[in-house]
């Protein structure tokens, strides 16, 4: 039923209520003067049919002038019946890139290796998957003339699905294809498709981490946004209530697989409710890494949380500055999320701890087992690492020791006794953790070179240099490892030749080495200098897309020597350090999305691996953000 209202023209154009008695004028008219009441003249709205946008330079591949868009009523059942099948298994127009990209033999490959490199979005059931493919193999075999079906034919709605899923895995298999190719099939038939099913969710997921490893997090962003509403539309997040859709994750009864061997027979797993704090559910600890994926889930949301807090001020947040918040205080956000950490991790057995249990025993299990031991692992590592380098100071002497901060807002109260300490040697363990788990990989043959683990890589390494210059930070406890931060270069050099996103990395460490060597060899060049003088580095250090550091630090370092004493006067001022913060987060949240995240459900929020360090809610600093981008032609988005 559509709603209709009575009222003039005048009132619809300023969407005001007309109020009048029937007849015209209306009360707005007759305020307005003779001339509006002699035109008001009362009418019903004009009726037309919705035209549905599509995204820029995408034409509508239904569109046929040969019958109408709509069937009516009057139309034969048999032709809305045929219609209707046309419209659900429509091909797009065909594109010769089709012919020569998709081989049925890669694209089984492709998605063994993603199965087995990316364990924290296991989807594909591998069963079927190969047995789907492996019957197209064999037809091939048989016949030329299905060797030569275009692509979309053979697949089916699986197309754009296999296509991101070579594009994501070339850089592991065969680092020297051209996979531009396979991720631009892939979008132009995700745009061109209006069907709403599980295929296109899972290839809009895989092209949300295809544009994270390719160093462009705002597509990435995109992508990640829309498969979280089409999950919406199709009804894969749903309550069992009649109640809005966006609700938050501990609202909503969640049963998947606990294992496995579930997932792989279609067996039904234990019914689990991720949304459930840590504190609430029982400990129950994994011992073996099939149970892997609900500590994965877990994992990720700890972690993603701790990101969240640290680039968006951590301890230089203004809530944290005015409440004068100290990190071993329970109530503490630091503390409320080491603790969830720790908690998680108690439920990890001892054989899926590193460095406890060495990476050869899973690798010999094959079926990725290995990866998913080494995501668990990593996430707690890196976890560790972002928590306890908040408080480490950004630019220490030679012989300074684990003491906490030395630039605003310093803490009032003096930690307790060996609180710095055991921090430090928490800190410093974590990233050599991280080096020497990515290393037995590589030496048993199963190297994991995905984002998220070039993302782990690259954090150990400025803490591994750290700790090279400045020994004393961890009391002298990471002699011995000197060689981490090498080893920590050969993966990252490795890593940026696979994924564009590393050479930002690979700038920011070079400018942090040479940063570090210059401190050390001449502490008196750099006297008075903090965090503050350095505002671009220390973002690229806590960025996970890739972004090297501006020129604009090298400047600050070498000019305004008075600026960094000045801050340190200031410090006792809670005001004084809520400006340092706002200084040294110029490309983190703003305002307006901290305070949304407060009311977004936590399912529902950007994902914060995709540039919660770059990203506000619609804009930067109050600037208007133009959606109106191609987002296959590479235009990045426009800031007006």
């Amino acid at each position: 039923m559509v709603r209709t209202t009575i009222a003039c023209a005048r009132c619809r154009r300023y969407k005001v209520k007309c109020m009048h008695t029937g007849t015209p004028p209306c009360r707005g008219c007759a305020r307005a003067g003779a001339e509006a009441c002699n035109n008001c003249v009362l009418s019903l709205p004009a009726l037309t049919k919705k035209k549905r946008h599509r995204p820029v330079g995408v034409p509508d591949p239904t569109t046929d002038t040969s019958r109408p868009q709509h069937q009516t009523l009057d139309s034969p059942l048999a032709d809305v019946i045929s219609t209707t099948y046309e419209r659900n298994n429509h091909l797009p127009a065909y594109n010769q890139l089709e012919d020569c990209l998709i081989e049925s033999g890669l694209v089984l490959r492709a998605g063994n290796v993603f199965n087995e490199k990316f364990p924290e979005i296991p989807f594909l059931h591998m069963s079927s998957f190969r047995k789907s493919v492996r019957s197209l193999i064999e037809d091939e075999k048989q016949g030329p003339e299905t060797q030569a079906a275009h692509s979309r034919r053979k697949f089916g709605r699986a197309t754009a699905l296999y296509a991101a899923l070579i594009a994501v895995t070339l850089p592991i298999i065969d680092p020297d294809m051209k996979r531009a190719e396979y991720a631009t099939l892939a979008k132009q038939i995700v745009s061109a498709d209006d069907a709403a099913d599980i295929y296109q969710v899972q290839a809009l997921i895989v092209l949300a981490i295809y544009e994270w490893g390719d160093g462009k997090p705002y597509r990435a962003w995109i992508y990640s946004g829309m498969a979280i509403r089409l999950v919406q539309l199709i009804g894969l997040v749903f309550c069992g209530k009649p109640q809005p859709p966006a609700l938050p994750l501990a609202s909503i009864d969640t049963h998947w697989p606990s294992l496995d061997t579930d997932f792989a027979f279609g067996t039904s797993g234990v019914k689990s409710y991720p949304g459930l704090s840590l504190d609430e559910s029982p400990i129950f600890i994994v011992e073996d890494i099939e149970g892997y994926f609900a500590l994965l889930v877990q994992g990720i949301d700890i972690w993603s949380d701790i990101l969240k807090w640290v680039v968006s001020g951590g301890r230089r947040h203004p809530d944290v500055v005015i409440s004068k918040e100290m990190p071993w205080l329970t109530r503490s956000n630091w503390r409320t999320n080491y603790q969830r950490l720790q908690l998680w991790r108690q439920k990890h057995g001892s054989r899926i701890r590193f460095p406890d249990v060495g990476v050869d025993g899973h690798v010999s299990l094959r079926g990725g087992n290995a990866e998913a031991f080494a995501y668990i692992n990593l996430i707690y590592h890196v976890s560790i690492l972002f928590l306890c380098r908040e408080y480490v100071p950004f630019l220490p002497t030679s012989s300074s020791r684990p003491s906490g901060p030395i630039d605003p807002p310093l803490l009032e109260v003096p930690a307790p006794s060996g609180w710095w300490e055991e921090r430090a040697d928490e800190l410093f363990s974590a990233s050599s953790n991280i080096t020497a788990l990515l290393s037995e990989l590589k030496r048993e043959g199963a190297p994991l070179l995905t984002p998220f683990a070039g993302f782990c890589a690259f954090s150990a390494a400025t803490m591994n240099i750290y700790v090279a210059y400045f020994p004393q930070m961890n009391l002298g406890r990471s002699r011995g490892r000197e060689t981490d931060f090498e080893l920590d270069l050969a993966y990252l050099d490795e890593f940026q030749a696979r994924w564009p996103m590393g050479a930002g990395w690979w700038a920011t460490i070079e400018r942090i080495r040479d940063l570090y060597q210059r401190a050390s060899a001449d502490r008196s060049r750099y006297v008075g200098k903090t965090r503050a003088d350095f505002q671009h580095l220390e973002t690229s250090v806590h960025d996970c897309t890739g972004a090297s550091p501006g020129d604009n630090d090298e400047s600050a370092m070498l000019g305004h020597h008075g600026h960094s004493a000045q801050v340190h006067r200031r410090s006792d001022d809670p005001q004084a350090a809520i400006s340092l913060q706002q200084a040294t987060q110029t490309r983190s949240l703003n305002d307006t999305s901290l305070q949304a995240s407060q009311v977004i459900p936590d399912w529902n929020e950007l994902w914060s691996l995709w540039g919660d360090t770059q990203l506000a809610a619609f804009g930067v600093e109050g600037s208007s953000y133009e959606y109106s981008f191609d987002l296959q032609d590479g235009i990045t988005p426009v800031y007006q």
